[in-house]
């Protein structure tokens, strides 16, 4: 079994104390003196989650496989000094050689303090950021053909609806409309796409993908007309008044993370204007209030969420046409319904399998929710978990072609049944598993 560096992703909520020490380990071959193309890897890899100015710890260690443990090999000075000759060619800053300081690890304690000192090229950083979802086919995508300028439905193979009014799309020329559906939440595992708001878990009713195009040679992105908008009836959010529509944040494109549209006020004399802005700062509606009575009225009501969302389905259910869908969209991209989960959450820390660098997913069927971990040194993390409810704990890795798996149950309160441990799996398994998670 090939043995794979342990602790190489970086916690988002790096406030907390084990998060701050910043130690990561480069396995080597008790023999080996120099770094090679593994130990390059596993650096640079490193380097693609470090901000400019952050001071790190390298261990460098060997696998002992009669006792399978890590430890200090005779050679583990002259590994980190070949560590710190390689990373200061990819910019870091060599701090110091510590010696005997506190170690995880029997042995002698050796190990190498550089400082980051040099942004890796955007472009970069995504080549050397392993993604699961890239190892599983793409979800394939489903083309309509359809005339803009006319109203039309479109029925997705897993009931979604579009509404899709004359003049929403901003084109007299025919377009093929581009749709993914995502509902079954192994679904969500393959491409990548857990359901969390900066840092919060949500509750999803459904997500899919949305393009557009006109159909001819040059194939022109079309956008949305802001002042109309796509109707949709997502297949399991569209029941649910507290869905809302969320939209990926453009600010992170290198992490999905799921936001609400911007808001802004405007105020003039007498009136107060509230405009709703899409991610790039389109306008997609305004309000005006012209007393300060009026505005105030606005606002309890505003405080009154879930009888205003009610309020409004109700009067959209009376005056609604056919091409009205359950909620609108003004983006194209990846779009999801979601709503925020409510109830007691905790933070969870599970040690890993530190025989493989594997992704690790919390899943809530009852809630319809999925978690990513973050793993950092021996732990995996997870921000937010639901307090008193179950979930399922998933980790995947994939060495050499080969499949690992783990999944146990995660008990109320964070209570872990049974030790992470990867085992080998076809491909074929792997996929009935996550198939599962409905």
């Amino acid at each position: 079994m090939k043995h794979l560096t342990l602790g190489i992703f970086i916690l988002a909520f790096v406030q907390l104390t084990w998060a701050q020490e910043q130690k990561y380990n480069i396995v080597f071959k008790p023999t080996e003196t120099l770094v090679g193309e593994k130990q390059k890897t596993d650096i640079n890899f490193v380097a693609s989650h470090l901000m400019e100015g952050e001071t790190i710890m390298f261990y460098p260690l060997a696998y002992d496989s009669i006792y399978d443990r890590y430890t200090f090999s005779n050679n583990a000075k002259l590994q980190a000094t070949a560590i710190a000759e390689y990373a200061t060619s990819i910019g870091f800053q060599v701090q110091g050689f510590p010696r005997n300081f506190p170690s995880p690890y029997s042995g002698l304690s050796v190990g190498v303090i550089l400082k980051y000192t040099k942004p890796i090229d955007p472009n970069t950083l995504a080549a050397l950021k392993p993604r699961l979802n890239g190892l599983f086919p793409e979800k394939p995508s489903q083309f309509f053909l359809i005339n803009p300028l006319k109203d039309t439905i479109i029925i997705g193979n897993e009931g979604t609806i579009l509404y899709l009014k004359a003049g929403c799309l901003l084109s007299s020329k025919k377009v093929q409309v581009e749709l993914k559906e995502f509902y079954v939440l192994g679904d969500y595992i393959k491409s990548g796409l857990p359901t969390v708001s900066n840092g919060k878990m949500l509750q999803t009713g459904g997500s899919m993908y949305l393009n557009a195009r006109e159909n001819d040679a040059a194939k022109k992105q079309v956008k949305i007309d802001p002042k109309i908008g796509v109707g949709v009836d997502f297949t399991l959010g569209k029941s649910d008044n507290d869905m809302q529509v969320f939209i990926k944040d453009p600010r992170t494109p290198n992490e999905l993370n799921w936001i609400l549209p911007a808001k802004r006020t405007v105020h003039e004399s007498w009136e107060i204007t509230e405009t709703v802005l899409d991610a790039e700062g389109n306008v997609i509606s305004e309000t005006k209030y012209k007393s300060k009575e009026e505005w105030e009225k606005h606002l309890r009501e505003e405080k009154l969420k879930k009888i205003e969302r009610e309020k409004k389905a109700a009067i959209k259910a009376e005056t609604s046409s056919k091409m009205d869908g359950k909620l609108q969209v003004y983006d194209l991209g990846y779009i999801n319904c979601d709503k925020f989960y409510d109830e007691p959450t905790m933070p969870l820390f599970v040690s890993i399998d530190d025989k493989f660098t594997a992704e690790y997913y919390l899943v809530y069927t009852d809630i319809r929710g999925v978690m990513k971990g973050d793993v950092s040194g021996m732990k995996v993390g997870f921000n937010s978990i639901a307090k008193n409810r179950e979930a399922v704990l998933i980790a995947v890795s994939y060495v050499d072609k080969q499949a690992y798996y783990f999944k146990c149950t995660i008990g109320a309160g964070g209570k872990l049944t049974q030790k992470v441990a990867l085992k080998p799996v076809e491909e074929k398994f792997l996929n009935q598993e996550l198939a599962l998670l409905k």
